[in-house]
């Protein structure tokens, strides 16, 4: 059975836990105080976060960012974030993009209803392209 995850608003003293993990280009400390964050705690430990950019996607939101620290993968907590994200009632709608070759978030998108929508390319440093999908 695996442990119950706490979704929260991220807190500037939960930076050290997500700069331990944190795979992804920016500083978190700027989307903090942007009030962008959300975080996974297990036990009362940071394990993961998402970000939700309020106007980014052709001034929709974009959840732009699902992190989960390495350790605590394959539990659900990405799943709960992407939910999190998914069910706030301030969002009319709500789309999310991924890499082409990232398998297990095109799965997980899937596997919470998201639609896809199409793709990009050259969005991102690597070239590789992006698959967008709706949430919401």
């Amino acid at each position: 059975m695996r442990s119950r995850t706490t979704i929260r608003p991220c807190e500037i003293r939960d930076y050290p836990a997500l700069k331990s993990f944190d795979e992804f280009m920016g500083d978190r400390r700027i989307d903090m105080q942007q009030g962008n964050l959300m975080v996974a705690t297990l036990e009362d430990a940071v394990v993961g976060y998402s970000k939700v950019a309020p106007s980014e996607f052709m001034g929709w939101p974009l959840l732009s960012i699902v992190c989960v620290a390495s350790s605590s993968r394959r539990q659900g907590i990405g799943r709960d974030l992407v939910e999190d994200a998914r069910s706030a009632a301030q969002w009319l709608r709500l789309y999310t993009s991924t890499e082409a070759s990232n398998a297990s978030m095109r799965n997980l998108l899937q596997s919470c209803g998201a639609r896809e929508m199409g793709f990009a390319d050259d969005l991102n440093m690597s070239g590789e392209r992006e698959i967008l999908f709706r949430l919401k």
